[in-house]
């Protein structure tokens, strides 16, 4: 679930709304107190009323933020919120409001000059008091179905209960659509600077919780068809080995299934890649630009080089065709993960002891399973092993999780590419990349830059991979924009030291190579329409090979790492003029790349 998305972010985007206009207006006193005498526009007797409803609405908006204050360290404590504590909050914004919609204050808001700030004040604290009175009961509701431990319990969704968040989570939205007019519709400039910082802040917050609030709901209503509302279901469950990148994450070392019926959930069938061998003909055809760019490396007849590609639902289809071939079953879709997603979840339910002895954490998923692992086991061990690890989280998964933590756990893997979903079900297909988990490359204009590395060298020399991507977008001319993509690929590799099945080089076995060196196979996923018109490797002239994928240009290069190095691409393009927001993905290795996007806005 891209928990978002998750309702107890949406709970704290409520209470950080609400204390920021308080600590605003509080702030602010002076600044209204001035509008109010401003031009001697109103009587003295009239002046004075406004000057106490002004006084109102701040000592009221001061006692919202402190009894919110009180809200969120309950929250953070997991204890039942007070209805004490609610009460007051909900008290103390509607005093706000009907102070702000006193007769005096309607009329000053007729007056030049002082009119524009007060029609603002009086918005804002209708907008904290429908916060206040409609959204935040919904949203402690909405945590308190989370915490009670009956939405999932035992391996089993309550699929009612799932219902019954889902509508809350529409009510939500609704509200919040209708404090969005409301902000909108208020002075965007007004005489008092501060306070139309506070309406602008209030607004992007309170637009941000709507969008996310928006993606949770959409998630939600998704889960009931993938958990099997209608009868049971089954994926191919991938677990991705990041330590030797493939354009979807990893390489799919360990894999099993994942049944849904009526809710109920069962993880089996773990086994390692060897299980499921390469087929003499594809599994899967995607047409020609694939064929073109992937035939060579077979990615249609094995799991080694299934996921060569960025967009996710090729590798799944792969995925879901060789099982099919091998085993006989059709399988409903396919879902995959990685080490790091399965240290966020082991965050969530806590650590578990494997079969060996050993304790799986939160903290030592990552290097354990793709560093230190590779020192102490054999092949085949070490195989054995991750299906090991992956049972013992399975476990963990279905029976000792907390709700919440849980589903901000799936909120980060899926923001970031850690978990990824598709179907064979065109609707729900095309509900999952509505709502970001389908990994999906989009088919659609506008700026775009995607750096995808593949692992060439056959080792695991990845989880040592450090990237930077900078996209620059320069001046407009003409209908197209000269863009710039610097690339920095760092090898943060020990010279020494590591173990053979780490650092070997299977890509060429005849010649020696530096310890610690390996080998990337690059691309640059380009915006749609886009031209190459030049490209540096460490400032000397890189020719890159041009090919098309989902209306994409994709320019690649093989490119030598060696240890404590770092090489420089340089990628110059010439786009399409877009109004749109430049779309920059990160491929879900093992390290978090470092994006910039930088532009040059064109002449209007």
């Amino acid at each position: 679930m891209k928990a978002g998305k998750d309702p107890t972010r949406s709970l704290q985007g409520v209470v950080g709304s609400l204390r920021a206009y308080a600590a605003l207006l509080v702030r602010r006193r002076r600044a209204v107190l001035w509008v109010a005498g401003a031009v001697g526009l109103l009587s003295a007797a009239s002046a004075g009323f406004l000057v106490w409803e002004v006084r109102a609405v701040q000592s009221n908006l001061a006692a919202a933020q402190a009894a919110t204050d009180r809200l969120q360290t309950e929250l953070s404590r997991h204890h039942r919120p007070s209805t004490e504590v609610l009460g007051s909050i909900r008290r103390h914004t509607a005093a706000a409001r009907s102070a702000a919609s006193a007769p005096v204050w309607r009329v000053a808001e007729n007056l030049p000059l002082v009119g524009p700030p007060l029609r603002s004040a009086r918005g804002l604290s209708v907008a904290a008091d429908e916060m206040a009175t409609g959204v935040l009961p919904e949203a402690v509701r909405l945590r308190q179905m989370l915490t009670s431990g009956e939405l999932v319990r035992h391996g089993r969704v309550d699929l009612h209960r799932l219902s019954a968040a889902t509508d809350l989570l529409g009510q939500v939205r609704r509200q919040l659509t209708g404090i969005e007019r409301g902000l909108d519709g208020l002075p965007g400039s007004t005489v008092v600077g501060r306070l139309d910082t506070a309406r602008q802040r209030l607004s992007d917050r309170v637009t941000r919780l709507s969008h996310s609030v928006s993606e949770a709901e959409a998630t939600a209503r998704l889960l009931k068809p993938v958990l099997g509302a209608s009868g049971p279901r089954s994926y191919f469950l991938a677990f991705q080995n990041n330590a030797e990148a493939r354009g979807t994450g990893g390489l799919v070392g360990t894999f099993g299934l994942l049944t849904a019926d009526r809710g109920r959930i069962t993880l089996h069938g773990f086994a390692s890649d060897d299980t499921l061998p390469r087929t003499t003909t594809p599994v899967a055809n995607f047409g020609p630009a694939f064929d073109h760019r992937y035939g060579a490396a077979e990615s249609a007849q094995g799991l080694a080089n299934s996921n060569l590609s960025a967009h996710f639902p090729y590798a799944a289809q792969i995925w879901v065709g060789l099982w099919q071939r091998h085993r006989g079953q059709r399988l409903d879709g396919a879902i995959a993960t990685d080490p790091v997603g399965l240290a966020r979840i082991l965050k969530a339910t806590g650590p578990v002891r494997l079969p060996d002895g050993k304790q799986l954490t939160a903290e030592n998923t990552v290097e354990l399973t793709e560093s230190t692992l590779y020192a102490s086991y054999s092949n085949s061990e070490r195989k054995r092993f991750l299906v090991q690890v992956a049972q013992s989280v399975a476990v963990a998964l279905l029976h000792r999780q907390d709700s919440v933590a849980l589903l901000q756990a799936l909120r980060q893997n899926a923001d970031d590419g850690r978990i990824r979903v598709w179907s064979a079900d065109a609707a729900t297909q095309s509900a999952l990349e509505e709502s970001g988990l389908a990994g999906d490359i989009p088919e659609k204009a506008g700026p775009f830059a995607y750096l995808v590395v593949n692992n060439s060298a056959g080792n695991k020399m990845d989880y040592y991979l450090r990237r930077s991507l900078t996209y620059e977008l320069g001046p407009c001319q003409g209908g197209t924009r000269s863009s710039v993509v610097r690339i920095r690929l760092t090898n943060a590799a020990p010279p020494a030291g590591l173990p053979a099945l780490v650092a070997l080089r299977s890509d060429d076995p005849r010649h020696a190579h530096p310890p610690g060196s390996t080998s990337v196979w690059l691309s640059l996923y380009a915006s749609a329409g886009a031209r190459f018109t030049g490209g540096t490797l460490d400032g000397r002239r890189l020719l890159l090979s041009p090919a098309e994928e989902r209306g994409h240009p994709v320019f690649g290069a093989q490119v030598e790492l060696l240890p404590g190095r770092t090489r420089e691409v340089e990628i110059r393009l010439l786009e399409p003029v877009s109004d749109l927001h430049p779309v920059v993905p990160v491929q879900p290795l093992a390290r978090p790349q470092t994006t910039a996007v930088r532009i040059q806005p064109c002449a209007k």
